[in-house]
């Protein structure tokens, strides 16, 4: 990491002028991300075109921002690290980065509803604010012993796991998870098996759902997952997490994803959410997101 110069401040100040210009209220997390997400939707629903490099990196800036102004002493700088220089929002010691740039980018890629920036924002200010105790991802029991025994420990990073994924399984983990979650409450309430691989040499990056009995389709939604030689792949469902043995309850109910590359240990990630309710009047709730994205631990190779 290194300060920015002159030249590379004025660049964010460009940036954020051009996402002001929206007209979004760029101090309000909800905002951004309703931002986010109606662009990156506009752009996944038209005809082929270019990434529009000029808003992504906006929305980038306008998210780093939003974390500067909740950590205290948090500032920007550029990280020389990588494949090239990007900026990047750093703790007041310096030990600790966030990389909102890149990940913006990356879920324009991926995809992500409308609740992701606030989700992230209070991850990464989380991640940078010293001794922090929250929970934070980077959203019915899974098949598979070794995804359940793996989700007893806390963890609060894919880092912390024991053999960390690649940045390229986080991405589509917290990608395909977002888009769990907003089908679930658009639902208000559970969403079928799904599946999204990458790197296929036959198949495109397109959602393929799996109907029928849940627990045959999320293992036809596997099974899928093995048969397309992808470099990647992540398989998403509904139920309830590891552990819980209550009924089915606020906050016990979660949408689920396990991702990997081809040959390495899975990433399961997941995110509670409280179903819809109905009654007398007054008495109607939508369906709602509940707490933060959980990285519940590891399992065998999808692939």
């Amino acid at each position: 990491m290194r300060p920015l110069t002159a030249d590379e401040l004025a660049h964010l100040d460009r940036a954020r002028t051009y996402l002001r210009s929206s007209g979004t209220d760029v101090a309000d997390a909800h905002a951004v991300g309703t931002l986010l997400h109606g662009a990156r939707s506009g752009w996944a629903a038209g005809p082929p075109a270019p990434v529009p490099q000029a808003m992504v990196m906006a929305l980038g800036v306008g998210v780093g921002d939003l974390v500067v102004a909740r950590v205290p002493g948090a500032r920007w700088a550029l990280r020389t690290a990588g494949d090239a220089p990007t900026p990047a929002v750093v703790s007041a010691s310096g030990q600790d980065a966030a990389l909102p740039l890149a990940d913006v980018a990356a879920r324009w890629q991926a995809g992500c509803g409308p609740q992701w920036v606030a989700e992230y924002v209070a991850a990464a200010a989380a991640h940078l604010t010293p001794e922090s105790g929250t929970e934070v991802p980077s959203p019915r029991t899974p098949p598979g012993a070794a995804v359940a025994a793996a989700a007893a420990p806390v963890f609060r990073t894919p880092a912390d796991l024991p053999r960390p994924p690649s940045p390229a399984a986080q991405d589509i983990a917290l990608g395909v998870l977002d888009q769990a979650l907003e089908a679930t409450l658009a639902s208000g309430d559970g969403t079928a098996p799904f599946a999204v691989v990458d790197g296929s040499p036959t198949h495109g990056p397109d959602v393929r759902r799996f109907g029928g009995d849940p627990t045959q389709a999320l293992r036809a939604a596997r099974a899928w997952v093995r048969s397309t030689g992808a470099a990647r792949a992540a398989v998403a469902w509904s139920g309830r997490l590891p552990g819980d043995d209550e009924p089915a309850s606020v906050g016990q109910r979660a949408v689920l994803v396990e991702a990997s590359d081809a040959g390495a240990p899975s990433l399961l990630v997941a995110h509670r959410y409280s179903a819809a309710t109905s009654g007398g009047a007054g008495r109607a709730r939508p369906a709602r997101a509940v707490g933060e994205p959980l990285v519940l631990g590891q399992g065998d190779p999808l692939l």
